[in-house]
């Protein structure tokens, strides 16, 4: 019985449909896997890649940052050089990591409040329409639309869209994805 094993992890897509990784088996073959369907051992490459592409050598053991600097071996110049390099690396890592959190947390805490109700955004600007149905052309999307102040219906551009009415195209496209096509669920 032979049973293939992945050896190396060629390549990392990511699609619009979500991310997948290129593999060489042991039997060399070559294959695409998405990444709901990894195995174990395809994780331990794919942590692999991505701490190479970080700059971290994934076979390097971690520092130990309990251990005291008196029981360590004495280490070559370089080598310091070259952990000292990489630990700084992981801290401006970690330190923009938490600046960044800090951040969000004292947004967020600015936002509650600030917001007595439950408006997560500023309100936007959007002319009253209905949007009756959508095409794609030749890369152009447009929208079938009737505008509130006027009793005839045109194709509006979704640029024009956007600029003018871009709740009622959010209300249109969720109806088609909540509900699979009921664009006319958008009556106002």
């Amino acid at each position: 019985m032979n049973i293939k094993h992945p050896i190396e992890l060629i390549k990392k897509k990511v699609n619009s449909d979500g991310i997948t990784y290129k593999f060489r088996w042991s039997n060399n073959s070559v294959s695409i896997e998405p990444m709901t369907q990894l195995t174990q051992e395809m994780l331990v490459l794919v942590n692999d890649y991505e701490l190479r592409n970080l700059g971290f050598d994934p076979q390097e053991p971690k520092p130990q940052k309990h251990i005291k600097q008196d029981s360590q071996c004495v280490r070559q110049p370089e080598e310091q050089k070259r952990e000292r390099k990489q630990s700084e690396k992981r801290d401006k890592s970690l330190d923009k990591v938490s600046e960044k959190q800090k951040q969000t947390k004292d947004t967020d805490s600015i936002q509650t409040n600030s917001n007595s109700g439950n408006i997560a955004h500023k309100p936007r600007k959007s002319k009253p329409c209905q949007v009756k149905s959508v095409k794609h052309d030749c890369g152009r999307i447009e929208f079938f639309v009737c505008f509130d102040d006027s009793t005839d219906s045109k194709w509006v551009s979704l640029e024009e869209m956007k600029e003018k009415a871009p709740l009622a195209v959010c209300e249109f496209l969720l109806g088609k994805v909540k509900y699979g096509g009921g664009g006319a669920n958008n009556k106002k």
